[in-house]
Formats: C-alpha cells, sequence, structure tokens
C-alpha cells in the first residue's frame, strides 16, 4: 500500500467525525450582516486547525467586529500553498427552513443519500473543514505535507472584504513565500460536472451618500414631515440627480468621459485562452442565457438583453464586458402604506462596477471622485467597501496543471471559464505576488447558498462526489501541486 492510499483509508475510516468536523461548524451561526457569532466561529476554526495539525492557528483582530484566522503548517518545502476562505455567511433569510438553519443535520435530502443541512454549509464552512479535514490525515500518516500551507481566513466576504487588506498586511512577510493561492469551493453541478474559473474582473463597491449635513441644506439631524418639502430640500433628489449624472437615461452609457474609455477598452485574448473561449461559445450555440450566464436564474428570466446578440456573443460580452450597477437605494421610509411622510436627512446607493482594466481599482474611484466634484456635487460622500483589481491565472501555470491532471484522474468533467464577472481579495495575491490563483474548481456539491435549505452532500449518488471524495480529491490536488511547483 502507497502512502497515498494510506491517507485515502485514513479519510474513510474517520468519515463520521469529519462529517461532525462539519457540523460543529454550521451549527456555530456567523452572519457578518448581524455582527452575530463571528469571534465564536473564529475560535472554533483555530481549535479544528490545532486539532488537526497546523503547527500554527489563531485569531487575528483588526479592530473591528470581524476577525480573521490565521494558520500555517510549516514544513519546509519548496513550495507554498495559500488557502483562502471565509467563515461569514449569510442571513437566514424568510423563507422557511425543513430544519433550522443551524442545526447542522445530516440528514436524505434533495435526491442525495446524505447532506449536511445549515447556513453556511456549502458556502464556504463545508469545503473549507473538508479541506482541513484532508491536511489532518495526511498529517496522521505522513507527519508531514508534501508542501507548505498558509491560511488566512476572513470574517467579512458577504460584506465585500473591507479588512481583509488588514489581515494581509498583519501577515505580509509571511504571505509573500506564497507560490500559488487556493480557495475550497463546491464547484460540481447536479450532473456531476466541475466548473473552473481562471479570472475574475475588477470589483468595485462603492456606496454614495447624500448627506443634509454635508450640503448644509435640509433636516439636520434627522427627517421632518413632508409636508415641509415646499420650504426644505430633500437629499433623495440631489443623490438621485448626482447618480443620473454618471450615465445617460438608460443605464446603458457612461456619461463620464475618463471612465467610460476605460470601460470601452477590450482585453487582449491571450493564445492560451482562446480555445477555452471559442469551446465555450461553441457549448452554449442555441441555449437560453438564462440557463448558463452565472448570477442568471431560469426561474427569474431576463426576455430581453440589453443588446441583441447571439447567445454565443452575450457569453462572450458578459464575461469580458464592463459594468456599472446600482444594486441599491435607500432613502427615508421604504415601508408598505403610507406609515410617515417623511422628508430624509440621508439618502443612500450602492453599486458595483466590475472592468477589466490595466487602470487599479482606486484610480477608477479617484475619477468617480473628480466627476463628482466637478459636476457640482462635492458632497456626495463615497465609501470604499470594495476595491480589487481584475487578474487572470494561464491555463498553463502550475496551480492549473496540477488542478487538471487530479480532475482527470477522478474521471470529472470540467469547463473551463477564461474569466467571470464576480471578484475578490484574492486579487491581490495574484497580482500583487504574481502567483497563480483558483477558486474552486474540484469535486463537491453544494445548493441554495441565497435561500433556505442550504445543503453540502456528504454522500453523493455516483454523479456529485461525497465528502470522502472531496478530501482524497484535495490529498491528491496538494500532491500534484507539489509535483508541478
Amino acid at each position: 500500500m502507497t502512502n497515498r492510499e494510506a491517507i485515502h483509508d485514513h479519510i474513510d475510516a474517520h468519515l463520521d467525525a469529519h462529517v461532525a468536523n462539519i457540523q460543529r461548524l454550521v451549527r456555530q451561526p456567523s452572519v457578518s450582516l448581524e455582527k452575530s457569532g463571528l469571534r465564536e466561529c473564529a475560535e472554533l476554526l483555530v481549535a479544528n486547525m490545532a486539532a488537526a495539525g497546523f503547527t500554527e492557528a489563531e485569531v487575528v483582530d483588526v479592530g473591528d467586529d470581524y476577525p480573521g484566522v490565521w494558520g500555517a503548517v510549516d514544513c519546509g518545502k519548496p513550495a507554498t500553498l495559500l488557502i483562502y476562505g471565509h467563515y461569514d455567511v449569510r442571513p437566514v433569510g424568510t423563507e422557511p427552513w425543513t430544519h433550522p438553519a443551524f442545526s447542522g443535520e445530516a440528514i436524505p435530502f434533495g435526491g442525495f443519500p446524505k447532506v449536511v443541512l445549515g447556513r453556511g454549509a456549502a458556502a464556504q464552512k463545508g469545503p473549507l473543514q473538508a479541506w482541513i479535514n484532508a491536511v489532518s490525515s495526511i498529517l496522521a500518516v505522513d507527519g508531514e505535507l508534501p508542501v507548505n500551507l498558509l491560511f488566512l481566513i476572513e470574517g467579512a466576504e458577504l460584506l465585500g472584504s473591507p479588512n481583509y487588506g488588514k489581515l494581509v498586511e498583519r501577515y505580509r512577510d509571511r504571505l509573500a513565500r506564497a507560490t500559488a493561492l487556493y480557495g475550497p469551493k463546491t464547484a460540481q453541478d447536479a450532473g456531476g460536472g466541475v466548473s473552473m474559473t481562471l479570472g475574475y474582473k475588477g470589483l468595485i463597491y462603492l456606496e454614495f451618500t447624500a448627506s443634509t449635513q454635508n450640503s448644509g441644506l435640509g433636516p439636520q439631524g434627522g427627517a421632518v414631515h413632508s409636508a415641509t418639502s415646499i420650504i426644505v430640500d430633500n437629499p433623495a433628489w440631489r443623490l438621485l440627480h448626482a447618480m443620473a449624472s454618471m450615465t445617460d437615461a438608460t443605464g446603458r452609457t457612461i456619461a463620464i468621459p475618463e471612465l467610460a474609455a476605460i470601460m470601452a477598452q477590450e482585453k487582449p485574448i491571450a493564445d492560451w485562452e482562446r480555445p477555452l473561449l471559442d469551446t465555450m461559445r461553441a457549448s452554449v450555440d442555441g441555449k437560453d442565457p438564462n440557463g448558463f450566464i452565472p448570477g442568471l436564474a431560469p426561474q427569474f428570466p431576463v426576455k430581453t438583453f440589453k443588446e441583441e446578440m447571439s447567445p454565443a456573443d452575450l457569453l462572450q460580452r458578459y464575461m469580458y464586458g464592463a459594468s456599472f450597477n446600482i444594486s441599491g437605494l435607500r432613502s427615508g421610509y421604504t415601508g408598505p402604506g403610507t406609515k410617515s411622510f417623511l422628508l430624509p436627512d440621508t439618502a443612500t446607493a450602492t453599486c458595483d462596477l466590475r472592468v477589466i482594466s490595466e487602470t487599479g481599482a482606486h484610480d477608477i474611484i479617484a475619477i468617480i471622485r473628480r466627476h463628482l466634484d466637478s459636476a457640482g456635487f462635492p458632497d456626495i460622500g463615497i465609501k470604499v467597501m470594495a476595491a480589487y483589481d481584475w487578474y487572470q491565472t494561464s491555463v498553463e501555470s502550475s496551480l492549473i496543471r496540477a488542478t487538471l491532471a487530479t480532475l482527470d484522474a477522478y474521471s470529472c468533467k470540467h469547463t473551463i471559464w477564461p474569466v467571470q464577472g464576480f471578484g475578490g481579495p484574492w486579487a491581490h495575491f495574484a497580482k500583487v505576488l504574481g502567483i497563480p490563483s483558483l477558486q474552486g474548481g474540484s469535486p463537491g456539491h453544494g445548493a441554495r447558498m441565497a435561500t433556505s435549505d442550504e445543503f453540502l452532500v456528504v454522500e453523493g449518488d455516483g454523479k456529485v462526489a461525497g465528502l470522502a471524495t472531496i478530501e482524497r480529491y484535495y490529498v491528491d490536488l496538494i500532491h500534484a501541486f507539489a509535483a508541478e511547483a
């Protein structure tokens, strides 16, 4: 028996304990939007990492309510793999759950023999703990890893990762050793196909605020009755005009020349990228975009898109085009009925920009600031919620070669996205350290992350992998990366 087989056997022998590790993590609420249970969850992760044999595991405070988690296994190896993840979860929501949202029940569900059900089971506690479980089995059998591991886990990903830069700064010298970054995720669909994404657009998430205190116009410190609007200015109107100054009436054309030029740039398609793009274009021919564009949903179909084009062209536009979106508007009373006739003292709009450009995210924010100032809106505040540059990892990089080889060894059919419209803090490492980066790209199926009854499959159905296979895959990926690095 080889050591690898012995590690796989160790996973099988300890599978009940590995499932229980995930259940305990899911049972600990950690809703970043509500600031609930975050420290307790961070401490539980540290305990799990220490129990797995990590040489370092600690809670990281950066002066806010969202502690991070640092971990390391230093085996003196040439290659160092950095693991990104988050332990915060979405709110439970208003839709009914078949079991309590933080019960972590291991039950038959969704046509699968066994799942762990609960908020965070799929995104991202389950995959993250599965990776820790896999590491524990390697250390139990071999006593060391074939690579060094670094973990930097955050507790505010769902808020746009506002403090991740501080976490990075805390461990800057240690992180400089990383030769690749990997983020464990559920990446297998219900049919068994695995999706992997080589790059993400830059993501800028901003909150614009019109405040009577900033402008000096309107009620100071609170709302008044709307009957006074004949003589009192309303910040909601000011915000609407400020937002309208940035695009045309349709919202499709950027009215800031410098920003429009940046967003109109077209990324050159690399030689290695072209075959992947051509394959994806061919795969969607004649299909409904609501079924293949990430973020769209067949149950909430879009019937008319911004531009009339073929499914393949629409897919390519989604992957490489730039966007400026208003994701939320808030001011005054927004509940049902006429509870109160208000003239508010503040109005806010949250917006996200997604762009592939060599112009940095903070430079783009500065362009928007200059526009508002010159357009007569110097009082409109801008709060930066997230600012990440775009990046892309070559399919020829060591991490991707190792991933593809391991997927082939597990007979996993896979789809490779050259780039997608999402983004996150892992871009920092790809851009600043120049290391390959991959989120997901592995067996493992979870679903219902944004609604009730979120689950992670722990016993598969022949198409979808169960937890034992997920962990064996992680073991083999670590070894494959060590061989490639």
